[in-house]
């Protein structure tokens, strides 16, 4: 059903929303070290919703939400082909080669790379895979990796916003409810519950 993958893309881009925000507003200096952990962090937040709408299989699909709209009747979707255009150019900045390590590797390649090292990124991890991906590339890879993050970021909220109009939401969704804690069980004694 077209709708579900909408809804999946905007619930989705709620986090990218607040991600982007988070990485505008970072803490700590522009020319900081990849290691920073409070900048790592605020791209880790910004990667994670990236990376689900930047793959074609995922529920929250930038392509599978993009083509649900195609299908739609073109012109009630105005927009549409400001969003495709920019979904285009993306595609051909990411096709584009950048010489590091001593070979031309695609900015899409370092994308997917840096998107998967961040999003997992974890100091204590023995992998350190964001370390293994600076020692391949160089710093120039954190560099390339976040713009490139934070160009998707842009087109995705820019789908968005036409979602959002084509489904007539509001076009920031608030954030979603928290889960709420479960009951207490029922076979716990009260005395332990109470003075855990």
């Amino acid at each position: 059903m077209p709708h579900e993958s909408l809804k999946s893309f905007r619930r989705n881009a709620v986090h990218v929303r607040q991600a982007l925000d988070g990485v505008r507003d970072r803490p700590g200096r522009a020319d900081s070290l990849p290691q920073d952990p409070a900048r790592i962090e605020h791209y880790k937040r910004l990667s994670i919703p990236v990376r689900r709408a930047l793959n074609a299989g995922d529920r929250a699909s930038f392509a599978a939400a993009l083509a649900a709209l195609e299908r739609s009747d073109r012109e009630s979707v105005s927009g549409l082909s400001d969003v495709e255009q920019a979904w285009q150019g993306l595609q051909r900045e990411l096709d584009t080669t950048v010489g590091l390590g001593g070979a031309k590797v695609p900015r899409r390649q370092i994308l997917a790379e840096w998107l998967e090292a961040a999003a997992f990124y974890d100091r204590l991890d023995a992998s350190r895979a964001y370390e293994t991906l600076i020692e391949q590339y160089g710093l120039a890879a954190e560099a390339i990796g976040s713009e490139c993050t934070e160009a998707a970021a842009r087109v995705i909220l820019q789908l968005d916003a036409l979602v959002a109009a084509t489904l007539g939401e509001p076009a920031i969704l608030p954030p979603p409810a928290k889960t709420p804690p479960p009951p207490p069980d029922p076979d716990r004694p009260w005395w332990k519950r109470i003075f855990g």
